[in-house]
């Protein structure tokens, strides 16, 4: 009997708790950005001041701290005002953070990180197919989770909105998926430190960058990274110029191939927006490389509109919903993680490279550019902050690209 009156309890607590208004109402956006803001600006000042901040990175610290604040109804799940961040902040991120996207300079200066890269995205491909299979018929919309996982766990959640968006799926299965998503990559990233640390690993895999860091002490360099620099009201124009005239320019293109008589499957590639979006910006980075590279503060613009994406993309995640009714997705991006983790070390392992690319990769693969630098800084690897940054763009370039892809073939095949 008492077990029974201590379910009903919980459950007329939880149907309660739910049905709370959130104390910042949907429709007062100037409330809701004030803490949009101060929340970045938090998780920015923690990452360049605390090392344990610096660990975590800032990109994580303003999800769960936005997550925290929606789940204990402080801020609303869902309002207006965050959709200026999915339809302008993001295809503007998105060119800003390719202002140095120059493949030449890319391949150039990764050197074996490239490689490497392109082992943890094949892991990715292998883990999309291989969840995608075993999940089949037991999670609705499996090929569109595995297009939208690729994307993510290639390039990073910018990713993961713009493949979201092509396959036009829904709320309800998509907040459920970033939260596991995010919780999952939260979690890989501190497997990546601890196995950067592990002797079993260090005796199988050269580390050179590890024991540089060993010897020097180095470990809080986020604000040596992001450190003030010289910049002008006409860089921050031209900027915000350049970007806002590509995501134009790649919505007008997207549109004109929807129109045309190709296949479906290149039209939902190469109509996509976002495709088209990276497609030119790494060409205007390439071919006018000389001149963009004059332009200073894209860098920081675009990592300042990305924090923000990611701590609004943390604001509808109901992370005790997601425990309660969809596990099955946490175990989706689960395997879909370890089997890019383990195909990642085993090839690199074979090819004889480093253990601190093979584990930047990885993490560039789930989360992106700033994540990887903030573990390469995190780390005290500075000579592999910016390869790390520049194999995260190649990530975004390729990402959606390949994301897209395999949501359509397993759409063929299941």
């Amino acid at each position: 009997m008492s077990s029974l009156y201590a379910a009903t309890s919980s459950s007329s607590w939880d149907t309660w708790f739910q049905g709370l208004r959130p104390l910042i109402s949907p429709e007062d956006a100037w409330f809701l950005w004030a803490v949009i803001l101060v929340g970045v600006a938090t998780s920015i000042y923690l990452e360049q001041t605390y090392r344990w901040a610096a660990r975590i990175s800032g990109p994580v610290l303003a999800l769960v701290a936005a997550m925290v604040l929606s789940n204990l109804k402080i801020m609303p799940t869902e309002s207006d005002a965050y959709g200026l961040v999915d339809h302008y902040l993001v295809p503007l991120a998105i060119p800003l953070l390719l202002f140095r996207a120059n493949i030449f300079r890319i391949v150039k200066t990764t050197g074996s990180m490239f490689a490497a890269f392109h082992l943890a995205a094949l892991g990715t491909i292998l883990g999309a197919f291989g969840a995608a299979f075993l999940f089949h018929g037991r999670i609705e919309s499996v090929p569109e989770i595995a297009g939208i996982m690729t994307g993510s766990y290639t390039g990073g959640a910018v990713n993961f909105f713009a493949i979201k968006e092509s396959f036009a799926v829904s709320e309800d299965l998509t907040n459920p998926l970033l939260v596991a998503d995010n919780v999952i990559m939260a979690g890989m990233f501190a497997i990546c430190l601890v196995i950067s640390n592990l002797k079993f690993f260090r005796h199988h895999f050269p580390h050179p960058h590890s024991l540089d860091a060993d010897q020097e002490g180095n470990q809080l360099l986020a604000a040596k990274h992001w450190k003030a620099k010289e910049i002008s009201l006409l860089d921050i124009t031209a900027s915000f110029a350049i970007a806002i005239v590509i995501a134009a320019l790649s919505n007008a293109a997207a549109g004109i191939v929807q129109k045309m008589h190709w296949s479906p499957f290149l039209v939902a590639i190469f109509g996509n927006q976002y495709v088209m979006i990276t497609f030119l910006s790494v060409a205007a980075a390439t071919l006018c490389h000389r001149w963009m590279e004059k332009i200073h503060g894209g860098d920081e613009m675009g990592a300042f509109l990305l924090y923000i994406f990611f701590f609004v993309i943390g604001l509808p995640a109901d992370l005790f919903a997601v425990i309660k009714n969809v596990p099955l997705l946490f175990a989706f991006c689960v395997i879909m993680a370890l089997i890019n983790l383990v195909v990642t070390l085993g090839a690199g392992k074979l090819l004889r490279l480093n253990l601190e690319e093979l584990l930047l990769c990885v993490n560039a693969t789930l989360g992106g550019p700033p994540s990887a630098a903030a573990m390469a800084i995190a780390k005290g690897w500075p000579k592999l902050v910016l390869p790390a940054l520049l194999i995260g763009i190649w990530g975004y370039a390729i990402g959606t690209f390949l994301g897209v892809t395999v949501g359509r073939i397993l759409m063929g095949w299941l």
